[in-house]
Parts: C-alpha cells; sequence; structure tokens
C-alpha cells in the first residue's frame, strides 16, 4: 500500500507529464500544498521531497517550488511515475551506517580492474614530480623538521600562503583565524563537537556525503535531511521549513560549490539566502568547501565565491582541504573558525595537537611558487572532457530507465529503477573487477538505495568502458564472463 505522501506525488507527477502543469509553472507552498490536498504539511514536504529527487519539480529562491524541465535532453528517460511499493520496514531492521561503510571497505579490499569507489582522481592528474621535487629540497635544508615535535595552530609558513589563495577566492581572513587539521574529517568532527551537544539535530543535503554521516553517528547527533536539488544544491525552502518547524536544530552543514555526491553548485543568491535562514534561526552553518577549487562554474567564469564570502558576523565555520585537489596523501585541512576559533582549537589540541608539519611545508612552497591555479586549470579541463564520454556510455549500457546527473566530472550519480539494490549489484560486480559507491551510503534509511556514484575522475579508456558496461549488465541481469573468453579480459 502507497503511502499518503506516493499518492499525492504520483499525482502531481501524472498532471505534470500530461502537460497539465507547465514546465516553470510555480506549485502552491508546502502550507497552501497542504491545505488544497487535504494533508498535513509534512506529507506535502514529503511530497515535494520525492518530486525533486526524481526530477519533476526544484524549489527557486524566492519563487517556491516550480516544475521542472523534466525534457532536458542531457537526461535519461525519467522512471514511471507511479512510485513501485516500498516494504515498510521497522527502523531496527536498517543496518547501521558503519556497518554499511565496513561492507565497502571489506567489499572493494582487493586488486580491482576499475576502482570507482573512491572519490579521488588519477594519481598523473596530480602535480606530483614538482610535489616531489620541493619535498625533498624540504628535506635538505630542513632536516631538523623530522626532529620537532610540532605543536601550536599550524605552521605559520603554510598559514600565511593559504590565507593568500584564499583571498583569491573572495576570502579575507587572517592566518590567525586559521586552524590547520589533519584533512577535511577532522576539521569537520572538531567543528561540530565546538556547536553541538550529543541528542542535537543537525541540517545535511540529502543525498550527502557518508563521511559527514558517519561523524554525526559518532557524535551522537541527530542527522536532519534536507533534499540537493541537482541544478542549486540544498533546497531553501525545505531547509526554511525544517527550521521553523523542528527543535534542536544547531547547525546545517553544506557544500555549496561543489556538492558530493551530486557535484551541484549554488548560486550566490542562493548562498545570500541561506545565510539570512541561518542567521533568522539563530544556527551554525559549517561550509565543506573541500571539493570547491573543483567547481565545473570555474571553467568559463570566475572562480565562485563560498558561502563564508557573505558572513559579516562569523556564523559560519569554514572547512576545506587540499586532499581531494593537490595531492590525496598529504592529509592537510583547515577551518577558519569565526566567532568559534577558541573554541575549535582548544578541542583541536586535544583530540590530535599535531598536523603533518613537512606536508605544510611542501603546500606553502608550491603555493608560493603559483602552480597552484595552472595545475588546478588543467585538471578542471580534464574532469569536463570526460564528462560527454562516459555519459555516452552509461546510455548504451545501463537500463533505458537511468537518469544521471554529471556535474563537473568528478563523479556520476546514476538514479536506478526504483526497486534496484545497488549494493547488490556492487557484491556482483567487485568479483568482475570493477567497484563503485552504493547510494544506501548516502542518506539514512533506504532512499536512495537505487543509486550508485561512480568516481570518474581518470582518463577515458576500454578498462571505463569495461567498468561501465560490467555495471549495466549486472543492472539488467546480464552478467559479463570474468573469464579470459572476455573482450576486457587482462585490462587494468
Amino acid at each position: 500500500m502507497l503511502h499518503s505522501y506516493q499518492m499525492l506525488a504520483t499525482r502531481l507527477m501524472e498532471e505534470i507529464q500530461s502537460g497539465q502543469r507547465a514546465v516553470g509553472e510555480k506549485l502552491p507552498s508546502v502550507r497552501a500544498g497542504a491545505a488544497l490536498y487535504g494533508v498535513s504539511t509534512s506529507t506535502m514536504v514529503r511530497c515535494y521531497r520525492t518530486l525533486e529527487t526524481q526530477g519533476w519539480t526544484l524549489a527557486r529562491p524566492r519563487s517556491g517550488m516550480v516544475v521542472a524541465d523534466w525534457k532536458i535532453p542531457t537526461a535519461m528517460p525519467l522512471l514511471p511515475p507511479s512510485p513501485p511499493h516500498v516494504p515498510s520496514l521497522e527502523w531496527e531492521q536498517f543496518v547501521p551506517l558503519q556497518q554499511r561503510i565496513s561492507q565497502l571497505y571489506a567489499l572493494t579490499d582487493q586488486p580491482l580492474r576499475v576502482a570507482m569507489h573512491l572519490a579521488t582522481a588519477e594519481p598523473q592528474w596530480y602535480p606530483l614530480e614538482a610535489l616531489s621535487r620541493i619535498g625533498q629540497r624540504v628535506f635538505r635544508t630542513h632536516p631538523q623538521m623530522l626532529g620537532v615535535y610540532p605543536t601550536g595552530t599550524g605552521l605559520p609558513e603554510f598559514k600565511t600562503e593559504l590565507s593568500h589563495w584564499l583571498h583569491g577566492c573572495g576570502l579575507d581572513i587572517n592566518p590567525d583565524a586559521l586552524l590547520v587539521t589533519h584533512g577535511s574529517t577532522e576539521a569537520l568532527s572538531i567543528s561540530l563537537r565546538a556547536v553541538t551537544q550529543p541528542g542535537d539535530a543537525v541540517v545535511v543535503e540529502s543525498p550527502v556525503y557518508f563521511g559527514l554521516l558517519q561523524i554525526l553517528e559518532s557524535l551522537g547527533l541527530k542527522a536532519l535531511e534536507v533534499p540537493c536539488i541537482p541544478t542549486q544544491g540544498m533546497s531553501l525552502e525545505a531547509l526554511e521549513f525544517a527550521l521553523d518547524n523542528h527543535s534542536g536544530i544547531r547547525a546545517v552543514v553544506a557544500m555549496p560549490r561543489f556538492q558530493n555526491p551530486l557535484g551541484c553548485a549554488m548560486s550566490d543568491s542562493h548562498k545570500r539566502r541561506l545565510l539570512k535562514l541561518a542567521e533568522r534561526a539563530d544556527v551554525v552553518v559549517i561550509e565543506d568547501d573541500t571539493f570547491g577549487d573543483l567547481s565545473p562554474a570555474t571553467l568559463h567564469a570566475e572562480r565562485p565565491q563560498p558561502l563564508k564570502a557573505w558572513d559579516k558576523t562569523g556564523r559560519v565555520i569554514y572547512c576545506g582541504s587540499f586532499s581531494k585537489s593537490l595531492a590525496p596523501a598529504f592529509r592537510v585541512g583547515w577551518v577558519a573558525g569565526g566567532r568559534y576559533h577558541a573554541r575549535i582549537a582548544a578541542l583541536k589540541l586535544s583530540h590530535s595537537l599535531v598536523c603533518p608539519v613537512l606536508e605544510q611545508a611542501v603546500l606553502a612552497q608550491f603555493l608560493r611558487s603559483g602552480g597552484m591555479a595552472p595545475h588546478l586549470r588543467k585538471l578542471r579541463e580534464r574532469l569536463a572532457s570526460n564528462v560527454p564520454l562516459v555519459v555516452e556510455a552509461v546510455r548504451q549500457h545501463f537500463p533505458v530507465d537511468c537518469r544521471i546527473h554529471s556535474e563537473g566530472g568528478w563523479w556520476l550519480w546514476v538514479i536506478c529503477p526504483a526497486g534496484t539494490d545497488t549494493l547488490a549489484v556492487l557484491r556482483q560486480c567487485v568479483p568482475l573487477g570493477v567497484s563503485f559507491t552504493p547510494g544506501v551510503l548516502f542518506g539514512s534509511g533506504r532512499k536512495t538505495s537505487h543509486c550508485l556514484r561512480m568516481t570518474i575522475a581518470q582518463p577515458w579508456s576500454e578498462a571505463m568502458e569495461y567498468a561501465i558496461q560490467t555495471i549495466g549488465a549486472v543492472l539488467r541481469g546480464t552478467l559479463i564472463s570474468s573469464d579470459k573468453s572476455s573482450p576486457f579480459a587482462g585490462v587494468c
């Protein structure tokens, strides 16, 4: 039996598909829709969330919910309008997030022909030789670094160069206001600890990077998931409703410049409105800008500014890292804590005390050399060039009723037919040498269990085509033979 929100969503889908509701037409607000259809506001929110997730509607700043351009040529055919029956499950029956992540690591802990589950790029796309030369020079000229137990908030030389780099993003952050961390994971963790208590609620995007859910779970925090719309980022209408109707919300975590896993970016007006909502509700905003330098918007325009650029009161805690954009093995991240800087710094010192000083020294010299900007430009171009090739392969080999989101070229987010268990698909693909990240990790429950994320930040090759062909065949229920007769046998 379908839930009331599913039946209402089906009704609206049919109205859109039949042309009764035109593209761009404004839909009733949550409260007006609830009154119109005789349902609760929570049912209306779930209905609109379903429509957004499936690409039928989108939320526009100051316009509310409107009918999306559901016939865009870049999209694969839409899912059938009638949602399938989903068996009712008790919360206790869901596998805990940590167990799911452990399953992923256990499954993929083996040699693979094509690994697309990790959020890293092909090693040859990083400036490894330049970083190596700088590292050797640092070792020769400053060997005493190996004998020093560093403390404090980070290497001053690195924080100075980082401050200069962030200035180019529109951020006026003094080096003393920066705190160096062990990657963005520690940055997010200590930021959340600084502004929350166990049992508090934290608003996150949905789908959302599973590492953030892992952090929230470890800190005893509740994740309140708000839809993330492929064309604009976090739904601000849903955020406003959450802030108005849920008690115990202490923070909002968002990735405004390049969201994981959808790859979407917020407009400047969207960022400003998000900040106003947070100010009105008096909640903290934690900005995860780990992938900000890789935003596809920077290809043909000026680098978009982070949300932090509009923060005049220190409400936004800004977290970043060079691990994805420059050197995955360099676990160097940072926090600009604003009004919460002192509290975050104290937690950092009690949590891990030191940061990798040699890596900071290397990064400082690389930034000073001016090598960062051309490296990022080349990396973004390489990522963008992959998109049409991978999208075409997915269209060719995946079931026709799959839909894709392909912003930026780092990931591909694929929405498979409802009822698909992509974790089960992964279990069949790994013995064939192929991996991806199943959608069940990117949210609570099973609302994204029919989705998958493929990291495509590597040169297009026969191996990648084999991987996509393999996943597609498993999705269609036709396993590709893993023996040596395969045309791709031996490709790695």
